[in-house]
């Protein structure tokens, strides 16, 4: 028996009009076998469900832009906001 493939995708979130190097946040896709599941980073770095990445799919979210991004530049981002939410608090 074949195990199903699980595939991440991840997705810096960029609100409008702010830098693409700067991102607000992070959002991951997992595609397991039939289905998917899209979680958002939290300020506790644990994952959440979202609905981000569905909704700028279908272009209904205006307020923000996701831009694919790799799983290390994912590991580094979420470092940053490990770094930068333990500063604030």
């Amino acid at each position: 028996m074949v195990e199903p493939v699980e595939e991440t995708q991840y997705y810096a979130i960029i609100g409008r009009g702010e830098a693409p190097s700067n991102p607000s946040g992070l959002a991951r896709r997992i595609k397991e076998g039939d289905g998917i599941v899209d979680q958002s980073l939290r300020r506790d770095l644990s994952w959440g469900p979202t609905t981000a990445i569905a909704e700028w799919d279908y272009g209904e979210n205006l307020s923000q832009d996701l831009k694919k991004i790799s799983k290390k530049e994912a590991d580094e981002l979420i470092e940053r906001f490990r770094e930068k939410w333990s500063q604030e608090g």
